[in-house]
C-alpha cells in the first residue's frame, strides 16, 4: 500500500462580521421595539447564526478528512493529481516483483581481489554444494584444499595417495568423488571428516567426474581406455564401462538426470547416453573439433562445449541434438563455466594465458583479461565471483564479476 502524500493543516479562519470593524464588539442597542436590526437579522440573533455556520464547516472538514482516510485504506496508492486510486473489484491485486537470488547486468571486466597458494599445480576447482566453500584438487601435490569461500581461510588439508584431478560432489556435499591419475581409480573423500573414506576401481588414467543430479550415479571419463566407468553410488560399486569411439573428458547429465552427455575429445560429438536404458549410447551429436569440456545453461535447455584445438565455444541444442552456433575464443579453449544468470561464459584459454569472457546472447568473446595458465575455473552461486585455478604458479585466482 503506497503511502499518501503529506497533508498540510488545514487553515481555520476566524468568522467576521459583516462590514469593517474597528473595536470590540459591543452590545446591541436596545429600542422600544426590541433590538435593532441590520440588514433584516437581529443583533442579537447574529452571533448564534454566526456559531451554527461555523459547526458546520468543521463538521464538513471531519466528514471529508474521514472519507480521505478511508478511500485511502481502501485503494492503497494515489493516482495522478494526489487522489487515491480506488481499486477495480474486478481486478487482481498486484503480486510482488520477484528478486532473482543471483546477480544480474551488463558484466564489464574481471577484477582480481584475491589469491589463495596452494602447493603444486592446482588442476582444477570446483564449488562446493553448499556455495560455501571452495574445493582444489591440487594435482602435484596430491592433496585436497577445501577453503572458506567468505574468508578464503583454509579450512582442511586433505592428503591423498595419488594425483587428483577432477572432482564431483554427492547432492549434500558431504562426500567429494575424486578421479586419481595414475592408480585407475577414484576416492571418495569425506569432506566433513577431511578423509578418504573408500574407492572404487575404474579404467586407465581417470579424469572427468560427474555425479547425476539425484547422486545416484557416478560416471568417469577414462582418458587412457577409451571408456566411461559407471559407479553405483550408495554401493559405491563399478556397474559397467561404456566403450567410446575416442578419448573421453568433459561430462555433464541433463537435469532431470535421465541423459548424459559426455565429449568425445578424440572426436568431435557429445556421446549422449540414456541413463534408464541400460547406461547405452543412443546418439552422438556433432559439437565441434576435439571437445574437452561441458556446462549446461541454467534452464538446462543448451549444452556449450569447449573446443581445445580450434579454440571454439559451441551452442548445443541439448534436445534437438544439434549445434546452434559457435564462437571464436582463444587458444586451447579448456574450462568453461556459466554464470547464474545464464547471460555470460567464461573460458579458460590456456596457451594465451588469459581467460575471457562470452557474450552469450551476442555469441562473441567480449575481452580477456591476463591469467597465467588457467586451467579450471567455477563461477560462485549468485554469480559475483570467477574462481581460476592456474598451473603456475600454484594457485586459485579470484575475481569480481564487475557488472
Amino acid at each position: 500500500m503506497g503511502p499518501l502524500g503529506n497533508r498540510g493543516r488545514r487553515g481555520h479562519t476566524r468568522p467576521r462580521p459583516n462590514g469593517p470593524q474597528k473595536g470590540p464588539l459591543l452590545p446591541a442597542r436596545m429600542g422600544p421595539q426590541g433590538p435593532r436590526k441590520r440588514d433584516g437579522v437581529s443583533f442579537a440573533v447574529r452571533p448564534l447564526f454566526v456559531a451554527v455556520i461555523a459547526a458546520m464547516a468543521a463538521l464538513l472538514i471531519v466528514i471529508s478528512c474521514i472519507a480521505g482516510c478511508e478511500v485511502s485504506r481502501v485503494g492503497g496508492q494515489e493516482g495522478e493529481g494526489g487522489e487515491a486510486a480506488i481499486p477495480d473489484p474486478g481486478q487482481s491485486p498486484a503480486e510482488e516483483p520477484t528478486v532473482p537470488d543471483h546477480a544480474t547486468g551488463a558484466v564489464t571486466a574481471l577484477r582480481q581481489v584475491k589469491t589463495l597458494r596452494v602447493e603444486a599445480g592446482p588442476k582444477s576447482v570446483e564449488l562446493m554444494p553448499d556455495g560455501e566453500r571452495i574445493f582444489v584438487n591440487d594435482l602435484y601435490a596430491h592433496k585436497n584444499f577445501i577453503f572458506d569461500a567468505g574468508t578464503y581461510e583454509v579450512l582442511k588439508v586433505i592428503p591423498l595417495p595419488d594425483e587428483p584431478v577432477e572432482c564431483d560432489f554427492s547432492p549434500d556435499g558431504r562426500y567429494a568423488w575424486v578421479s586419481l591419475y595414475n592408480s585407475s581409480k577414484v576416492v571418495v573423500v569425506d569432506t566433513a571428516a577431511g578423509s578418504v573414506a573408500g574407492e572404487v576401481p575404474t579404467g586407465s588414467i581417470p579424469k572427468e567426474i560427474a555425479v547425476s543430479p539425484d547422486g545416484k550415479w557416478v560416471y568417469v571419463a577414462n582418458w587412457q581406455s577409451n571408456t566411461v566407468t559407471v559407479i553405483d553410488a550408495a554401493a559405491r560399486s563399478r556397474v559397467k564401462d561404456l566403450s567410446m569411439y575416442g578419448t573421453p573428458r568433459g561430462m555433464v547429465f541433463s537435469p532431470d538426470g535421465t541423459k548424459a552427455y559426455i565429449c568425445v575429445m578424440g572426436g568431435n560429438t557429445l556421446a549422449e547416453v540414456d541413463v534408464a536404458a541400460g547406461h547405452a549410447v543412443a546418439r552422438q551429436i556433432p559439437c565441434g573439433e576435439n571437445p574437452r569440456h561441458a556446462v549446461l545453461s541454467p534452464d538446462g535447455g543448451t549444452i556449450y562445449v569447449s573446443n581445445n584445438l580450434p579454440g571454439t565455444v559451441t551452442y548445443v541444442d541439448r534436445v534437438a541434438g544439434a549445434p546452434t552456433a559457435t564462437v571464436k575464443v582463444g587458444n586451447k579453449a579448456r574450462t568453461i563455466a556459466v554464470t547464474p544468470d545464464g547471460a555470460y561464459l567464461f573460458v579458460c584459454n590456456y596457451d594465451d594465458d588469459t581467460v575471457g569472457c562470452v557474450d552469450i546472447a551476442a555469441r562473441r568473446q567480449i575481452f580477456t583479461v591476463p591469467a597465467s595458465k588457467p586451467i579450471g575455473m567455477a563461477v560462485d552461486a549468485r554469480g559475483e565471483r570467477l574462481f581460476v585455478s592456474n598451473y603456475a604458479p600454484p594457485q586459485v585466482s579470484v575475481y569480481e564479476i564487475v557488472r
